[in-house]
Parts: structure tokens; C-alpha cells; sequence
């Protein structure tokens, strides 16, 4: 495995391409239902105009003097870098992945790019890719008869939480899905990218944003519910369309300028407080439930409050320091699924009001409970509220009409907020945060970027 600076793949001769693929794989926001996918609860996405442009490219015979048979090439033109590799290094990895098993959490060292993140994930697709085949008994590598190059370009801001890396993963799969003939359905394809964040990267994220940009629909959000899960892979999707109502609005995405990285611990000991939670309360009940989600919907915590389910979590949990963390990190988890339901109830009926009231609620539990949010992440939904009052009422708009909820969107402590504007305000607000002089960077002096983004569809190739 090699890194060449600032080298993209060569133009081939139409004679020598065998196949040339374009793809489109969106990033993603997620409305509301955070931190719940991997604890058995329901989400509700929605992939962006937003992602990364992929095109392959495989050849029968080395192209030029940087080639060779069975040589991959991926060029990041963001980065100006490319990674080589060879298809006899992925098969050898796939032959102790096998030996392991492939839905393992076991880290898979990839030699060469213990310095390069981006690499581990291409990488790791490659990997379980051929895996996934080997396994099912398929011979379906053409790759490695020849040379393969892939050039991705990316219009996803870095830091933001729009899931660049699910948008990665997602891309480099689907295309080695296409060229092998789609051997495997979306569900795996969704799933083998979530082992690449566990194995080759160290996240233990949920299913969340793969499936949304996978499976996304044009105009429609996508709410998913995880409780089967935990107990047989499975998995729920409804596709929620907006009331009329609410089609004059589009996503708005307020990049804070923090950055953050899921692979760093704090998110991995949020999953490892809900898990250790879940075997407690499991205890003290004496129930059978195989996830947090599940539990929130039996007997006792079925139609409880948040303060009323954090009351009995804490009892059962114990008052030490240890058990009240818990008890709040499990609060959150469960009572976020009622505000998806909820959630999905008023977008569908054009209930701007409610649906603005349950997302600020996610929000303070994220930041209260769970502890995920940041001051500035906090001061971004406090600062783009207030200005779209002014600047709605400015046109001559009801503020609860023209700007609907402001919470933090993705894994948290930093990235972004998010916001759905109706399209008159949408470009008056992006250029009141130009200025240095908006409250935020006031507040902050980091200076914001914001997005204007409409829901689209999933991975497409063509």
C-alpha cells in the first residue's frame, strides 16, 4: 500500500476501458433520532444534495509506468493524493478477515497507512468486499485481470457530521458491487460499510448513515427503526413525504467550524455506557430485552415522560456517580424514540410547530443527557434562530412558519446544527452569517459556513 502525492489516473484509450462507471453517493443529515440507531431505537435521515462523484475506470492491461496487472488506483482529487495497492495485498487481509469473521469488532491493521484515515477506509472496502464473496462462494474480482482506477471528488465540507465517511465507504462499495455484477443487496452493501468504520477505523457507529445514503429517496425522509436489530440484522423503513405545507422548505446546514472525530473515545464510551446500562436495568427488572430501544417500549417505562423515565432509571441504576451518568445516557437513547414518532406525525401533517418544539427538545437532551453537544454547537441553534426571527419577519413571515428547529446533528462535540427554512429566508440567512459580525462569530470568532440543501435521492450509478 503506497501514497503518490498529486498523481490522478491516467485518460485510457477507449479500446483498452472495459468498463466506465459514474456514480453519486449524497451525505447525509439527520433530522432527529440521535445516538439511537446502535441502541435498537428509530432515526429519521435524509441524504443531501451534497456528496462525492465517483468515476471508475478498469482496463484489461497496465494503462502506464505507474501500473501494473491487478493495481487499484484511487485518486482524491480533494486531497491531490492517490493510493495504490495491489489485488493480491486485499486478497491476503480478506484471507485473515475470513479466518476472524467478518461481522467481528476486531481491528484489522492495514500496513502502509497507519498515517492515512481515508486509505483505511477504501482499504477496508476492498477488503470485505472480496470477504463477503469468497464466503458466499463467488469469484467475482474482474479487478484483479487487470487495472482498476476510481477518481472521487467531493463537494462534502470536512468536520461538518454530514457522514463524508459513510458517503466514502457507500461510493467505493456500490461501484464493486456494479462492476462484479451486484452480487450483494443493499442491506449488506449498507452493512459491510459500517464494518469498515468498526474494524478499519475504530468507530463503532450504528447503521444509521449508511442506509441513509443508500437508500434514501428523492424528497422523503427516511425513518428507521432498529429494534429487530440487535436480534436478527433486521431493520424497518418507512419514507416520509412532508405535508404540503412544508414543500416550500429546504435543509439548512450551519457548520459550526469545530471538528470532531467519531473515532476518538467519547463516542465509543457513550455505546459502552448505554450497553453496560442496558445489562444493568435488564438485571434489576429481571426482563429479556436486547436493546435500549426495545426496553422503552415495555413495562415500565411504556408512556412515561423524560423526567418520569430518568426518575426510574436513576432508582434502578443506583445515585453513584457511575449509575446517575448511565441512567441519563439511557434516558436519552429511550425517550428519543418518541420524539421521532412524533416527529413523523408532524411533518406529515405540516405541523411546523411541533415538529420545531421536538426537535430543540432532541437537542437539550443531546446536550443535557447524553452529553454531546458543545458551547458552540449551542450557541449555532441559540444565534440561527434569532436571526431568521428578524430576517422572517422582515419578509413579512410568521418566524415558526419560515424557520422550523435548530439541534445538533450527527455524532456531536462539534460539526453541525440543523434546520429546515422556507426557500424566501434560505439565502438572506446564509448571507447574515458572511459577516464577522453575526452573533455567532461574535460569540465564538469562528467564523460559520452554511448550506442550502434539498432532500434527494441515495447512492445512484449510471
Amino acid at each position: 500500500m503506497r501514497i503518490l502525492q498529486h498523481i490522478e489516473p491516467s485518460a485510457p484509450e477507449p479500446r483498452r476501458a472495459i468498463c466506465c462507471l459514474h456514480s453519486f453517493t449524497p451525505g447525509r443529515v439527520n433530522l432527529i433520532g440521535e445516538h439511537t440507531d446502535y441502541n435498537g431505537g428509530m432515526v429519521m435521515p435524509a441524504a443531501i444534495s451534497l456528496g462525492i462523484r465517483a468515476e471508475l475506470i478498469m482496463m484489461e492491461e497496465p494503462e502506464d509506468e505507474f501500473s501494473q496487472a491487478g493495481e487499484v488506483r484511487i485518486a482524491s482529487r480533494a486531497r491531490g493524493e492517490t493510493l495504490c495497492f495491489g489485488s493480491e495485498e486485499i486478497a491476503e487481509i480478506a484471507s485473515s478477515v475470513l479466518l476472524t469473521g467478518i461481522e467481528l469488532s476486531t481491528p484489522v491493521e492495514v500496513p502502509g497507512l497507519e498515517e492515512c484515515q481515508w486509505g483505511r477506509y477504501i482499504v477496508g472496502c476492498f477488503i470485505l468486499f472480496e470477504a463477503t464473496l469468497r464466503l458466499r462462494g463467488m469469484d467475482r474480482t474482474p479487478w484483479r485481470r487487470g487495472t482498476l482506477e476510481i477518481s472521487l471528488d467531493s463537494t462534502l465540507p470536512q468536520g461538518a457530521g454530514l457522514s463524508s465517511s459513510a458517503a466514502l465507504c457507500i461510493s467505493i462499495l456500490g461501484q464493486l458491487n456494479k462492476v462484479s455484477g451486484d452480487p450483494l443487496d443493499a442491506s449488506t452493501v449498507a452493512r459491510l460499510a459500517m464494518y469498515v468504520e468498526h474494524r478499519f477505523v475504530g468507530t463503532a457507529c450504528g447503521l444509521m448513515d449508511q442506509l441513509a445514503v443508500l437508500c434514501s429517496q428523492a424528497n422523503h425522509f427516511t425513518c428507521i427503526d432498529f429494534v429487530r436489530f440487535p436480534i436478527n440484522r433486521e431493520f424497518e423503513v418507512q419514507y416520509v413525504l412532508a405535508h404540503e405545507a412544508l414543500q416550500q422548505h429546504q435543509l439548512l446546514i450551519f457548520k459550526t467550524g469545530v471538528s470532531h472525530s467519531l473515532a476518538e473515545s467519547e463516542y465509543n464510551e457513550r455505546r459502552a455506557s448505554c450497553e453496560r446500562a442496558l445489562v444493568d436495568l435488564k438485571g434489576a427488572l429481571g426482563v429479556e430485552a436486547h436493546s435500549l430501544g426495545e426496553l422503552a417500549r415495555c413495562t415500565p417505562f411504556r408512556g412515561l415522560g423524560e423526567m418520569e423515565t430518568l426518575r426510574v432509571l436513576e432508582g434502578l441504576l443506583g445515585e453513584n456517580e457511575g449509575g446517575v451518568m448511565r441512567a441519563r445516557r439511557a434516558c436519552h437513547a429511550m425517550c428519543e424514540n418518541g420524539r421521532v414518532v412524533g416527529a413523523v406525525q408532524a411533518l406529515s401533517q405540516g405541523d411546523a410547530r411541533t415538529l420545531g418544539g421536538l426537535m430543540r427538545a432532541s437537542h437539550r437532551s443531546l446536550d443535557s443527557l447524553y452529553e454531546v453537544s458543545c458551547d458552540e454547537l449551542n450557541y449555532a441553534c441559540k444565534a440561527v434562530e434569532e436571526v431568521a426571527a428578524r430576517v422572517a419577519l422582515g419578509c413579512g413571515l410568521n418566524p415558526e412558519q419560515a424557520f422550523i428547529g435548530s439541534r445538533m446533528t450527527g455524532g456531536g462535540f462539534g460539526g453541525s446544527t440543523i434546520q429546515l427554512v422556507h426557500r424566501s429566508i434560505g439565502d438572506k440567512l446564509v448571507d447574515c452569517f458572511c459577516s464577522p459580525s453575526n452573533p455567532y462569530t461574535a460569540e465564538t470568532g469562528i467564523l460559520p459556513e452554511l448550506f442550502l440543501c434539498e432532500v434527494s435521492p441515495g447512492f445512484s450509478i449510471g
